[in-house]
């Protein structure tokens, strides 16, 4: 993502055309961010909204040998681990829940073909499937890159427990794909 230097300027010196410009210009790209992270669109409007006054707040700090969009992609995910932090009591609730019932069969599907056919969308509805934890740690780690530590350290879960949670959305999203091309193959035969 580029930014004009000079929009960059304008914000700092609290102009708020320029605040408004740079938010137009940012909203896409940290809104599909929040999206990955949340169950609905005005949870990720709110994360949105916090990461943006974040960046706004501190763009005398940032630097710009660094890409713009790196810099407040760092902050968008920081404010989303920020407020699930603050969030005791989903955060009890997400613990609480027993996944000892649940089996996940990944046999006989044909991922290859499940790719073909997969779009973006479908991935994400699968995703945003997943118990909100699961979901959490899968982004962070599968997407955004971070290891099973530096997840620990952000969410205050073992790295064992990272591993188990990146492990069971990778069977439930295989189980859904087999689902799906079930579902496939019954149309078209």
């Amino acid at each position: 993502m580029q930014v004009d230097p000079k929009l960059l300027d304008a914000c700092k010196k609290n102009d708020r055309k320029a605040h408004n410009a740079l938010y137009k210009k940012c909203f896409g790209y940290l809104m599909a961010i929040c999206l990955r992270y949340t169950s609905n669109r005005e949870d990720a409007e709110g994360l949105l909204n916090a990461a943006f006054l974040k960046i706004i707040t501190n763009l005398d700090k940032y630097d710009q040998k660094i890409p713009f969009g790196s810099w407040i992609n760092r902050i968008t995910v920081n404010t989303i681990i920020d407020d699930f932090r603050r969030d005791k009591k989903r955060r009890e609730n997400m613990s609480n829940a027993d996944f000892q019932d649940v089996h996940v069969n990944t046999v006989g599907v044909d991922f290859n073909k499940a790719s073909q056919e997969l779009d973006a969308e479908e991935l994400e509805a699968m995703i945003k499937q997943l118990p909100d934890m699961s979901r959490k740690v899968f982004n962070l780690y599968a997407i955004d890159g971070y290891t099973h530590k530096e997840i620990g350290d952000m969410l205050g879960i073992s790295d064992g427990t990272s591993k188990w949670h990146v492990s069971f959305a990778r069977k439930s999203l295989q189980g859904m794909l087999k689902e799906m091309m079930k579902k496939m193959m019954s149309i078209t035969l």
